[in-house]
């Protein structure tokens, strides 16, 4: 049986990736800031294809421009912590809160069928979905 091909994005552990293995899809490329955090990916995956980086510093075309036709879906958790009720909330400004703007632009670039993101349960857009500028 042929797989579905899925990038995962703040990708941790890899707890989404492993759902979304379960129901038939296949991590193409993972992305993941904290090398520790990634080993742990890495380790649960044979021939895991993990960039351990900073998705500030990628450039989304040159990055993930080789997965448009190949993931059908983009999933990952954008931190929360700026918003999250168990963060401190320092501030609405905390960087890690406009981090899911890479996401979309992977969205963007890839164009896939599909996205599953997760975010924080205080996280407000007043209605507005991050990936209506996608057409999700």
């Amino acid at each position: 049986m042929n797989k579905l091909g899925m990038i995962d994005l703040f990708a941790g552990v890899g707890g989404l990736s492993l759902g979304f293995e379960q129901a038939g899809f296949e991590a193409l490329v993972a992305n993941e800031f904290d090398a520790s955090i990634a080993e742990a990916y890495i380790k649960n995956r044979q021939n895991a294809n993990m960039i351990v980086e900073d998705i500030t510093k990628l450039s989304i075309p040159d990055t993930f421009g080789q997965y448009r036709g190949k993931a059908v879906v983009v999933i990952g958790g954008p931190p929360c912590q700026g918003y999250s009720q168990k963060g401190q909330r320092k501030t609405i400004n905390d960087p890690r809160n406009f981090l899911f703007k890479y996401f979309v632009d992977v969205v963007k670039e890839v164009q896939p069928q599909f996205v599953a993101i997760f975010r924080g349960n205080n996280y407000s857009d007043k209605g507005k979905s991050p990936c209506k500028a996608c057409g999700f």
